[in-house]
């Protein structure tokens, strides 16, 4: 009768066999959206990133027309290269500004890019527009 070998060995042998992970190239913003909900207080965001091997970090900023900071948030070690979140914007509205989408990826202190998206605070249908 064959010997069963221990599952974790099993396991911390594929690991050791399994090839690095290696990137050619470091990530980078392929696509950016900002969308504006009909309350115009959250701005739902879609961004799109290449492929990466190492999980980086995402900060996202909303600023206003005088280029005060609305709304942020810090993603650590995203997972996915697309991500779609709702920001809030912490002060009144203005509807028909222009505000400025923010956005850095970094890895251990590194940044690896930035994408600035210009957007009008007002309604879209996401759903009604095609190639945007």
């Amino acid at each position: 009768m064959t010997e069963m070998q221990n599952p974790e060995e099993v396991w911390a042998a594929a690991l050791g066999e399994a090839p690095a992970r290696h990137e050619e190239r470091p990530p980078v913003f392929l696509r950016v959206e900002a969308w504006p909900y009909p309350d115009l207080r959250r701005i739902w965001v879609r961004a799109e990133m290449s492929p990466f091997a190492a999980h980086p970090n995402l900060e996202l900023k909303i600023m206003d027309e005088s280029g005060q900071v609305v709304s942020s948030m810090f993603m650590v070690e995203v997972r996915d290269t697309y991500q779609s979140v709702t920001l809030h914007l912490r002060r009144e509205p203005e509807a028909g500004k222009t505000y400025h989408l923010g956005l850095e990826l970094t890895r251990d202190e590194a940044l690896l890019d930035t994408h600035t998206l210009p957007f009008v605070l007002a309604f879209r249908d996401p759903n009604s527009l095609t190639g945007v």
